[in-house]
């Protein structure tokens, strides 16, 4: 049985090297006792705010950005990876 998470305050990270664009997820509790998410970029942008949810489904929106964000960065860093590797092979004529 999955652990009771409080959602009030729930928050995760994205992946990246540069705090200026890393992605931010927030759960908080509004007035009305409904739960939403604030998701920001970087530290001084406004935040695009999802909801109203329960706390369940903010939780679980909170983690499946986050997932998200990982893979997508994954995959960026693989392909500039990937990349950069043909270009050294180009380089070394052995193309």
């Amino acid at each position: 049985m999955p652990e009771h998470i409080d959602a009030d305050g729930y928050s995760k990270v994205g992946p990246g090297p540069m705090v200026a664009i890393r992605l931010k997820w927030t759960v908080n509790r509004g007035d009305d006792g409904q739960f939403y998410v604030h998701e920001t970029i970087g530290e001084q942008s406004a935040p695009v705010v999802s909801g109203p949810m329960t706390s369940e489904a903010a939780v679980r929106f909170v983690d499946e950005r986050e997932d998200e964000s990982h893979r997508r960065f994954e995959e960026l860093r693989s392909e500039i990876a990937g990349r950069s590797s043909l270009a050294d092979y180009e380089r070394k004529g052995e193309a």
